[in-house]
């Protein structure tokens, strides 16, 4: 899920581990923590876009670097304190470095998402006023002795970085929980990657603890509170694709649609409109669903038949299928002459009617040169985000 959402997760996986002990900083330990696996991110600094797909959320989301990963950062954690290190220049430099890291990460993922320059101000303005609250009220305190054994950073670090790549199974992208041993995507598709309703009351909780006193029981109270509002909504959002897996078995069955497969995912920022994808030998249908609609079997299925030709020509080059394996398959290949545009169908449409390529939220172009196929992502140009957005506000309303 995005970063601010790993972030309060994290935090709030920090408090219960060693809020107790060590107040406030449990929670900024537990918020680091919760964004290391995300750092992958900067692999796009040094390799091509495709290449960047196939890493991001591969190695620092495994089990593997879950269980051994942690080693390094309690062993680095506890001599920080054991030394007294943590009281020098270096540290409290190191510290705002990590800081303005991870917020200048999440401005990143906000200009990404929306484009907008006054977001990024926004978001940019409010990282350097956390920043300054960082020096002025942490960095330049006489702080205190930190009694916290190589055990318990193991099990904070430990829990972070499992509850991250765990949250992210939850989504359409696929978390590759099993490296270095196998590249299988685990993606339970029941949320969307950024989703208010599970971030928002989840931040109030994990901001209102850091005001609570120390070992306080309200302090544990609000921050249990934020983790069972949190799961009882990840609950709700898979007895929801329960029920919409229901409703585009009985939409494929009354049109006599036969399909090797299908797959249901919420649309960003929300859970209540719905797409619906499935495959056949010939052709891929698709389609949107709300949980407000009052036909429950659905108004449109889109009918994408396969260019088995233009498919066949690509097989033969790596880049395609890498695509096809990040994909898991669903992917739309429409040939445009001189390049092939390329829909992950796993992220769904913008409408019940799909035209072209701008309907659809992941578009992807290989552009054949030579024995090798260039890489690019392209973007719906069809409409604002804004405007796109608003489209479905209005879809998710139902008919």
């Amino acid at each position: 899920m995005d970063s601010l959402t790993q972030i309060v997760l994290g935090a709030a996986v920090g408090e219960v581990v060693l809020g107790k002990k060590i107040g406030n900083r449990a929670i900024v330990w537990g918020a680091i923590g919760g964004t290391i696996p995300d750092l992958d991110v900067l692999a796009n600094l040094f390799m091509t876009e495709l290449d960047a797909l196939v890493v991001h959320r591969g190695i620092t989301h495994s089990i593997f670097f879950a269980v051994l990963a942690p080693v390094a950062f309690a062993w680095l954690l506890s001599y920080l304190y054991r030394s007294g290190a943590y009281r020098s220049s270096v540290y409290k430099y190191v510290v705002a470095g990590i800081n303005v890291a991870i917020l200048a990460l999440i401005t990143w993922g906000i200009y990404r998402a929306s484009e907008s320059l006054s977001a990024v101000l926004l978001a940019g303005s409010f990282s350097l006023f956390l920043t300054w609250r960082l020096f002025r009220y942490y960095l330049s305190r006489d702080l205190r002795d930190v009694e916290a054994t190589f055990h318990e950073w193991y099990i904070l670090f430990f829990l972070a970085f499992f509850t991250h790549f765990s949250l992210d199974c939850f989504t359409a992208y696929g978390t590759q929980i099993f490296q270095p041993f196998s590249d299988y995507r685990v993606a339970f598709n029941t949320i969307s990657v950024v989703d208010p309703a599970y971030t928002v009351p989840f931040l109030l909780c994990v901001v209102i603890v850091a005001f609570l006193r120390r070992g306080s029981r309200a302090r544990s109270i609000v921050n249990w509170l934020g983790i069972g509002l949190s799961s009882a909504y990840m609950l709700f959002t898979v007895f929801n694709r329960q029920h919409i897996d229901g409703v585009f078995d009985r939409a494929l069955e009354s049109r006599n649609i036969e399909v090797d497969r299908q797959r249901v995912g919420p649309v960003i920022l929300q859970n209540v409109l719905w797409s619906c994808v499935a495959e056949s030998d010939d052709a891929f249908y698709i389609g949107l669903y709300s949980m407000l609609d009052s036909d429950p079997n659905m108004h449109w299925i889109n009918i994408l038949p396969k260019d088995k030709a233009a498919i066949k020509f690509l097989e033969t080059y790596p880049e395609y299928q890498t695509l096809n394996w990040f994909s898991d398959g669903y992917l739309q290949v429409l040939d445009r002459d001189t390049t092939y545009e390329l829909f992950d169908l796993r992220f769904g449409a913008l409408s019940d009617t799909i035209s072209g390529g701008e309907d659809f939220v992941f578009n992807m172009v290989l552009r054949p040169v030579g024995d090798k196929v260039e890489f690019s992502q392209t973007r719906n140009n069809k409409q604002s985000i804004g405007e796109t957005f608003r489209g479905l506000v209005e879809r998710a309303k139902g008919y």
